[in-house]
């Protein structure tokens, strides 16, 4: 049973084909990974007659959306002449870091970890600070570590690899991208925190990260349906990970948030079209779910993203059925694409905020 109904918040342009990571600025506004990965797939069918090319997005305080950073030709990759913004997250220095997931270009250790340098709120500039990942994807800034999701590490007929690396932050700031190493019969890159094992029946292993307030880190698994707990050393290598959730009502877990204001874990469902409430024990509750749509009227249409702006729990809308039409509830990219809106409220049982 869904304690809320997800509605309508923004409905985008055309030229938002695809939409993915969300980051709250220090003005309080939201820049919007906007890859654009449905080009293709909507050229082939005809629906648009030209690429939109990848950017990020600022959503302002009236809720207005508009261009914040355009990726010029000297920041598109060298071989695949492509840029794939996914999550992304405001570090210490103030910069946007961006994971640029080359995946869908190249599946040969061509993703990157980019920087895109902010000055006086206004995005100027991109460096590439980390090469040779396969398919970076979430990111979580804890201090001065940035924690980043490898949702392919490596992967054979009957087991697939991923887990979450951490960079420092003075790492980062050097002249040079940091290069990290292949993995390779278990053994992988020394910024590796935590490395997970699944059946590679999706081909997407670890994907949305997040830190509790006791220092502990949470990573779902995609393809598992699963949320990994991990206690971390001094040099941020997992010590102790045990299963946090798998639960009946949750597939696809996507990106995860944890907000000390709720005490709770809110996470998008990318292939049950579902946003769910997990609490520190592991109890799930289910805030919306809805069947194939086209999300026109709020309704949820793969959502992969979630932030927390207030009370308003923003959900991104990727909407990437070509990819995923074999293992989640979509059947179909629409040309339309849309963030949903649940307002949470105190209600009994849940969702009881601090006084």
């Amino acid at each position: 049973m869904e304690v809320y109904r997800a509605g309508p918040f923004i409905s985008l342009p055309v030229s938002y084909n695809t939409i993915d990571g969300m980051a709250m600025s220090p003005d309080s506004t939201i820049i919007l990974s906007v890859p654009n990965f449905n080009n293709e797939y909507l050229l082939q069918k005809g629906a648009i007659t030209a690429p939109s090319a990848a950017f990020m997005a600022v959503i302002g305080k009236n809720d207005s959306v508009n261009h914040w950073y355009d990726f010029n030709s000297d920041d598109l990759h060298p071989e695949t002449g492509k840029v794939g913004p996914m999550d992304c997250d405001f570090g210490p220095d103030g910069n946007l870091y961006v994971a640029d997931r080359q995946w869908f270009y190249n599946k040969d250790h061509k993703s990157r970890i980019v920087r895109i340098n902010v000055k006086d709120g206004k995005a100027i500039s991109m460096d590439v600070v980390v090469e040779g990942m396969v398919s970076c994807n979430g990111m979580y800034w804890k201090g001065n570590v940035l924690f980043v999701t490898e949702s392919v590490l490596e992967k054979n007929d009957s087991a697939l690899y991923s887990g979450v690396y951490a960079f420092k932050l003075d790492e980062m700031q050097q002249s040079f991208p940091l290069k990290v190493l292949p993995f390779s019969n278990g053994n992988g890159d020394s910024h590796l925190s935590v490395t997970f094992r699944s059946f590679n029946h999706m081909g997407s292993g670890a994907d949305g990260v997040t830190f509790d307030g006791q220092g502990n880190l949470y990573t779902t698994v995609i393809e598992e349906g699963t949320i990994y707990k991990s206690k971390l050393d001094e040099n941020n290598k997992a010590v102790d990970t045990k299963l946090f959730v798998k639960d009946k009502n949750i597939i696809g877990p996507d990106g995860l948030i944890y907000s000390p204001k709720y005490k709770l874990f809110f996470l998008a469902d990318f292939l049950a079209n579902a946003v769910h409430a997990i609490d520190l024990k592991g109890n799930v509750t289910t805030l919306h779910k809805n069947g194939d749509t086209n999300g026109v009227d709020g309704s949820l249409d793969e959502p992969a993203e979630v932030i927390l702006r207030g009370d308003e729990l923003l959900i991104v809308n990727m909407d990437m059925a070509w990819a995923s039409k074999e293992y989640g509830v979509n059947t179909e990219v629409d040309l339309q694409t849309n963030i949903s809106r649940i307002v949470l409220k105190k209600r009994k049982g849940f969702g009881k905020p601090n006084d």
